[in-house]
């Protein structure tokens, strides 16, 4: 559609001038003034406009002018001078990061993250992932057990993530509960035997859900045993890893079994996660929408990774794009970027021939005038 829109249009900025020339003839035969010198210059004009543009792609009916042939001839220097413009105006280290502060990442991606459509893909994804043999070794081969798990569990429990990964498993257990009885059902119905009748089953069902959410509210209690307990139990492993070689070195046997086995290809395999990953996920997103504080972090965070990834190659980035048009065939170049704007290209060339007429015309009757 588009390359017939152009090509139309070339053939009506064409057939205006041959209009033009065509008023000029008669014009001048019929010896009308105003009208020949309106054609005459529509037609300069519009000559004038079609060799400026021509001149940009090609070189105006294949004749060795001087300065034509543009951007065919200056495809490396453009090429420069576009990775230059790139890399001073889009990758200079105030602009990255005025523009991160404006565009508020951290709220954009709470906003998505919150929205289940956009989560399941997401969980897809990270479980696929998890499912590819190379992604897989990559993430636990950056599992290093001994002194640097053990710093890292150390720094976990100061930041309380063992707290909120607590909470997290606490929160879930609760939704399952909630969502979906019958596995309490089948328990409470297998150890109470056949002669329990279906209604007696589905009281002590609901007695042992009812005991069941009073145990996650007890758990959910700051000051409930377990959690103090899970700390402590962090940093016995980590001051295990510290002073127990081979403790370390069987984990790291572990984590080697992991990498080289199916066995975790195979769970990932046969566990339907993905619903209880999207729940996460928009459970996530939700808690970072309502927190303003820990958006400003994560924005502060993602600047400072684009400090730090971004900034400092801006320079081979530039270059990169120096040299990616540079491999570019010249002529095919010429070509895109001349399909890209032809039907502009081509309104010039009728503009020209228009406003050249009505300088030309204006031109006679200041003439006209200044004779008298």
């Amino acid at each position: 559609m588009g390359k017939s829109k152009d090509r139309a249009l070339r053939l009506f900025a064409g057939g205006l001038l041959l209009a033009m020339a065509g008023l000029y003839a008669a014009a001048r035969h019929w010896q009308v003034p105003a009208l020949q010198a309106f054609a005459e210059a529509a037609l300069i004009g519009g000559l004038a406009d079609w060799f400026a543009v021509t001149a940009l792609f090609r070189r105006p009916l294949g004749l060795p002018i001087p300065h034509t042939g543009l951007i065919p001839r200056h495809k490396d220097r453009l090429g420069r001078a576009l990775g230059d413009f790139v890399r001073d105006n889009f990758l200079a280290p105030e602009l990255v990061a005025a523009r991160l502060r404006r565009a508020g990442p951290a709220d954009w991606q709470a906003q998505r993250l919150a929205r289940p459509a956009v989560a399941r893909p997401q969980a897809r994804r990270l479980l696929r992932g998890l499912d590819d043999d190379d992604l897989r070794a990559a993430l636990l081969g950056l599992i290093r057990p001994g002194p640097p798990l053990a710093r890292l569990l150390r720094q976990a429990v100061r930041r309380d993530w063992h707290l909120r990964l607590f909470d997290t498993l606490v929160a879930a257990a609760r939704q399952a509960v909630a969502e979906d009885d019958s596995v309490l059902h089948a328990m409470v119905a297998a150890g109470s035997g056949r002669w329990v009748p279906d209604w007696l089953g589905r009281k002590l069902t609901d007695r042992a859900r009812a005991a069941l959410d009073a145990g996650l509210d007890d758990l959910e209690r700051p000051d409930h045993p377990w959690r103090q307990r899970l700390g402590q139990w962090a940093e016995t492993v980590a001051d295990r890893l510290d002073h127990d070689p081979a403790w370390a070195a069987r984990l790291a046997r572990l984590r080697d079994r992991l990498i080289q086995g199916p066995a975790l290809a195979g769970v990932m395999a046969q566990a339907d996660l993905a619903p209880a990953l999207t729940e996460a996920i928009v459970a996530q997103g939700r808690r970072l929408q309502a927190d303003g504080a820990a958006r400003a972090r994560l924005d502060r965070r993602l600047i400072r990774l684009a400090e730090r990834t971004l900034i400092p190659y801006r320079q081979d980035i530039g270059a990169f794009i120096a040299e990616v048009v540079a491999g570019w065939d010249a002529r095919t170049i010429a070509d895109k970027l001349e399909a890209q704007v032809g039907g502009d290209l081509q309104f010039i060339r009728v503009n020209g021939t228009i406003v050249g007429g009505l300088v030309g015309l204006l031109l006679h009757v200041l003439a006209t005038l200044l004779e008298r």
